[in-house]
């Protein structure tokens, strides 16, 4: 269930990243208030996952450490190329739902 959990926090490190005036990836950014509200009930999700499999503090404190790995992932990703990000999120979204899923129905 952690691997699921990591597609949540990747979008809303993506959607805090595609808010920010110094973003490379969109023309224009996002809203502020759309995309913060859009991130919060992400990583609330992310809590709830991460507590199926972990006591709740555990939970909030691995999904606080995943979600900082995710924005300076972002960060830097989106900073080098736009071909490289794409490439990279996908990989990463393929890897974490399938092993993912695989280890949730297994």
């Amino acid at each position: 269930m952690s691997l699921l959990a990591i597609i949540p926090v990747w979008v809303a490190s993506l959607l805090l990243y595609l808010a920010s005036p110094k973003q490379y990836l969109l023309s224009k950014p996002l809203p502020k208030w759309l995309s913060y509200f859009a991130a919060l009930c992400l990583y609330v999700c992310v809590n709830v996952l991460f507590a199926q499999s972990y006591p709740v503090v555990s939970a909030l404190l691995a999904s606080f450490v995943v979600l900082m790995m995710g924005l300076v992932g972002v960060t830097i990703l989106a900073g080098k190329s736009k071909r490289l990000f794409m490439i990279t999120s996908v990989i990463l979204l393929t890897i974490c739902s399938t092993v993912g899923g695989i280890i949730h129905v297994a």
